[in-house]
């Protein structure tokens, strides 16, 4: 064990300074796969990121993950005028989710074998909700056991331009931005 901790670290520390390049030979471009809108569309996306866990690809993982991040003008389309205030610690949040959360969420599906995800339309963030300009529907993913129903729980995924996007917990945030 003392030998594999100096390695994981290196590649904790490589991962915590990645952006939304792939770790794959030089001249390899990842492609977005396409998704489909609603619960089984965002299902697929989460299956597709199990799947790349199953098998330590940590880099296929982060790849999809960024995928889910918002553009600047996308968060000023949802939020208006609490933009500004919001993005700082929205970059923080899928700063952490892509970077260190594809490494995160290996270990946890290699850890507690989780072989299965639900996806779901999630209307509890009722801040969220009302942070935003106009009305956008939210879901959710869960990803566990299949013997069991608790697991990995990830919230507030709308689909926006034909993609899926998250806002990764900034609803614990909304209430300090007026």
């Amino acid at each position: 064990m003392r030998r594999l901790l100096p390695c994981l670290l290196v590649v904790v520390a490589a991962l915590a300074g990645c952006s939304r390049r792939r770790f794959t030979a030089p001249g390899t471009d990842f492609v977005q796969p396409h998704y489909a809108d609603g619960a089984e569309g965002l299902k697929q996306m989460w299956t597709d990121i199990l799947d790349a866990a199953k098998k330590d690809d940590r880099a296929q993982i982060h790849d999809l993950l960024a995928t889910t991040l918002l553009t600047d003008a996308e968060m000023q389309t949802l939020f208006g005028p609490k933009t500004d205030a919001l993005l700082p610690r929205y970059h923080q949040l899928m700063g952490t989710l892509i970077n260190r959360g594809a490494v995160e969420f290996a270990g946890n599906v290699y850890e507690h074998k989780y072989d299965a995800v639900d996806a779901f339309a999630d209307d509890s963030d009722t801040t969220l909700q009302a942070a935003m300009v106009g009305t956008h529907p939210l879901f959710g993913a869960r990803v566990r056991k299949a013997t069991e129903s608790r697991g990995l729980r990830y919230d507030a995924f709308l689909y926006l331009d034909g993609r899926w996007k998250t806002l990764n917990q900034l609803g614990k945030f909304v209430d300090v931005v007026k």
